[in-house]
């Protein structure tokens, strides 16, 4: 597609240029139609088309279309209402649709779904298998680590529960205790003990140098 990319006047307040929405990669600013701003953008597939930038920033558009298209593949495949299906897409939407109530927790704090996830609904199926049972959902073995594979599963909520960044544990003194432990025995919140350790202090240090008074 041949469309000119302006710059964005100052009318317009929100600017979207390189924002991302759904699988649309904004490159730039278009004009306005009836009063509205438009944007070029880039889908997934490669496509690019115009769009309203209502419709982006609404949830209203968020492909070319191929997400349709796709769907319909998952229809003949007779997988479109599964809950690996439901897991798939909101995986993605939480990751890649800022509109999403949980993308702050995802997608805003740099978490992304593996390019072989993010568009082929049949790769993530080949990749984790069904869903063990009612009482599984998928999890991520590292929660600062993408959605890919070797780093998701399909766990129950106990062991997800036991994934916590808080329950990782730590050896002192030949006894190994979560970090919620340690923080109840050493009286240091367990956000000092996590912030010490990802700074580089040694375990000995991080759970046994006191917290200095604070000046005011």
């Amino acid at each position: 597609m041949t469309a000119k990319i302006i710059p964005v006047p100052k009318s317009v307040k929100n600017n979207l240029t390189g924002r991302r929405f759904g699988r649309w990669t904004i490159l730039g600013y278009t004009g306005a139609v009836s009063g509205k701003s438009t944007w070029l953008c880039r889908c997934d597939c490669g496509r690019e088309g115009i769009v309203q930038g209502s419709a982006l920033t609404n949830g209203h558009s968020l492909s070319c279309g191929c997400r349709r298209s796709e769907n319909m593949t998952f229809l003949k495949h007779g997988r479109s209402r599964t809950p690996e299906h439901d897991a798939w897409k909101a995986m993605n939407r939480r990751c890649h649709t800022p509109t999403n109530a949980q993308y702050p927790n995802y997608g805003g704090r740099g978490i992304k779904v593996c390019r072989r996830w993010r568009n082929s609904f049949e790769a993530f199926y080949s990749d984790m298998g069904p869903r063990p049972s009612s009482e599984h959902s998928l999890d991520r073995i590292d929660n600062d680590g993408d959605y890919e594979p070797g780093n998701c599963r399909w766990a129950t909520r106990v062991e997800q529960g036991n994934n916590r960044r808080t329950n990782r544990p730590i050896t002192y003194k030949g006894q190994t205790r979560t970090v919620s432990e340690w923080a109840a025995i050493t009286r240091l919140s367990e956000e000092v003990i996590l912030y010490r350790l990802k700074s580089g202090w040694t375990v000995d240090r991080a759970l046994t140098e006191p917290l200095r008074p604070s000046r005011r």
